[in-house]
C-alpha cells in the first residue's frame, strides 16, 4: 500500500535488506488509488530520479522495472479508484486488494511479505486481513517504523549510507542528516485461515465478504440439516445439493445413528450384504420415488451390497463435503471407519447436531 506516502516502499525494502535474516524480494507489487499511483510513478519509479532505483543501486537489490508492478485499485465498474471515501469505494478496494493477494499467494513456491504501512488505514487493514485469509505459513506481515523527525518528512525515503550525503530541510528550518535516521520493521503475527476456505474461493474470483463469511463458518460448531424432499443438505451454513445415491447413503447412516444407535460395518466383497441393500434401497426409494425395473442402482444392489459399492459411495459423499466446504471444515463431517479388522462407520456428529427439516429455498 503506498497512498500519498510512497516512501514507505523504500523504507520497508531498506529495513528488510538490513535485517539479520535479510529478505530480498525478486518482485515488487505496489497497490494504490489513482493519486497514490501517480505519486509513486513520480517519486519512486522514474528511471532517472526514482528513489526506488537509487536504493536498489546503493544496497544491491536485484529489482528491475519489469519486476515491479504498480497496481491501481479498480472499482466494480472497472475504472481506477480515485480515492476510498464512500461505502462502495471501501468495498471495491477490499475486493481488489483481496484479489491481488489471492493471486500473489497462489504460487506455492513464493514467499510473500506484505507491508501495512502507507495508504489509508482501511487499505492497510484490508491487506492484513487478506493475508490472514490467503497467506501461507511462509508469508509475513509487517509495519515499518521510522525514528523522528524523519517519520513524517515527505523528502525522506531511507537512511543515507554516509554522513552528509542526504540533507533534508524541515518545516522548522532545521536541516537533518538522513544518515541519522533509524528504520526498523515490526513484524505482525498472522492467524492463517487459508485452509478453512473452500476450493472455489481459493481459485477465485470471490469478494472480500465471501472470504470472511467462509472463514467464519470454519470456526462454527458443526451442524447438519437434511432435507429429503429437496435433495439438499446444509452443513456449516452451506447448502449442498446431493444426487439421490449419495443423499440416500447419508440418510441411511444418519438414521442408523439417530434411530437405532448403531454404526454400519463395511460389507465383504463376497457374499454381498442383502440386509444392507434392502435398507439402503428403502431410503433410496423415499428420495427418488418408485424404482423401475431398469433402475441402475437397484440393479446393482439386486444381489446385495458389496464392499465396492459401500466404499465408492462413501468416498464420493466425503468428496462432496470437501468440495463444498474445504478440507478443514469438511473434517467435521468426514465419515471414516473405526476398528482394526472390521471397520464400522457412522456420522461423526452428535445427535443434537443432526436434524431432518425443510430448507428454505435460496
Amino acid at each position: 500500500m503506498t497512498g500519498t506516502s510512497p516512501q514507505v516502499v523504500t523504507e520497508t525494502l531498506y529495513a528488510l535488506a538490513r535485517r539479520a535474516d535479510p529478505f530480498v524480494p525478486e518482485h515488487l507489487v505496489l497497490m494504490s488509488t489513482i493519486e497514490g499511483a501517480e505519486l509513486a510513478r513520480k517519486t519512486l519509479l522514474d528511471t532517472q530520479t526514482g528513489w526506488l532505483w537509487r536504493l536498489c543501486r546503493e544496497i544491491g537489490l536485484p529489482l528491475s522495472p519489469e519486476k515491479v508492478s504498480l497496481v491501481c485499485l479498480k472499482g466494480r465498474d472497472g475504472e481506477p479508484l480515485p480515492d476510498i471515501r464512500s461505502v462502495e469505494e471501501n468495498e471495491d478496494a477490499a475486493d481488489a486488494i483481496l484479489g491481488a493477494i489471492r493471486n500473489i499467494t497462489s504460487d506455492p513456491g513464493t514467499e510473500v511479505h506484505v507491508s501495512l504501512s502507507g495508504g489509508r488505514k482501511t487499505m492497510g487493514f484490508y491487506a492484513g486481513y487478506a493475508l490472514s485469509l490467503y497467506g501461507r505459513p511462509q508469508d509475513r506481515l509487517s509495519h515499518v517504523l521510522v525514528s523522528p523527525p524523519f517519520e513524517y518528512t515527505p523528502e525522506f525515503f531511507y537512511p543515507a549510507g554516509r554522513p552528509g550525503e542526504i540533507l533534508i530541510p524541515l518545516r522548522s528550518g532545521e536541516v537533518v542528516d538522513a544518515h541519522a535516521a533509524r528504520v526498523t520493521l515490526a513484524e505482525i503475527p498472522v492467524v492463517h485461515l487459508r485452509h478453512a476456505l473452500p476450493p472455489p474461493l481459493l481459485a477465485g474470483p470471490g469478494s472480500f465478504t465471501d472470504a470472511v463469511r467462509a472463514a467464519q463458518r470454519a470456526v462454527r460448531p458443526p451442524e447438519l440439516v437434511i432435507d429429503i424432499a429437496s435433495r439438499r443438505i446444509r452443513a456449516h451454513d452451506v447448502i449442498i445439493s446431493l444426487p439421490p445415491v449419495l443423499l440416500a447413503f447419508l440418510v441411511w447412516l444418519a438414521e442408523a445413528r439417530l434411530l437405532r444407535k448403531e454404526s454400519l460395518t463395511c460389507p465383504k466383497e463376497r457374499p454381498p450384504n442383502k440386509i444392507y441393500a434392502a435398507a439402503y434401497l428403502d431410503v433410496y426409494k423415499r428420495i427418488k420415488g418408485v424404482l423401475g425395473g431398469t433402475e441402475r442402482t437397484a440393479e446393482r444392489l439386486s444381489e446385495g451390497m458389496d464392499k465396492g459399492f459401500f466404499e465408492e459411495t462413501l468416498s464420493k459423499l466425503n468428496r462432496s463435503f470437501r468440495d463444498a466446504l474445504g478440507e478443514d471444515v469438511a473434517r467435521h463431517y468426514r465419515i471414516e471407519g473405526s476398528g482394526r479388522r472390521w471397520k464400522s462407520y457412522s456420522l461423526p456428529l452428535s445427535e443434537k447436531d443432526v436434524r431432518f427439516e425443510a430448507l428454505i429455498s435460496s
